[in-house]
């Protein structure tokens, strides 16, 4: 259930960065598949670190 409400409240970049993330891909990496900056998935793994889930 947790997994679901992260979702409902992640957009859609931010949970590729998740599943990307997951995978083990280094943040540079993330960004190239992503075809954004470093620093937009920094931006987006920051406010994910931000969230407040509970």
């Amino acid at each position: 259930m947790e997994s679901l409400k992260i979702k409902n409240t992640l957009n859609k970049q931010e949970i590729m960065v998740c599943e990307l993330l997951k995978k083990n891909y280094e943040l540079e990496k993330i960004a190239e598949i992503m075809q954004v900056s470093l620093h937009t998935v920094k931006s987006h793994i920051n406010k994910i670190k931000r969230m407040n889930l509970n």
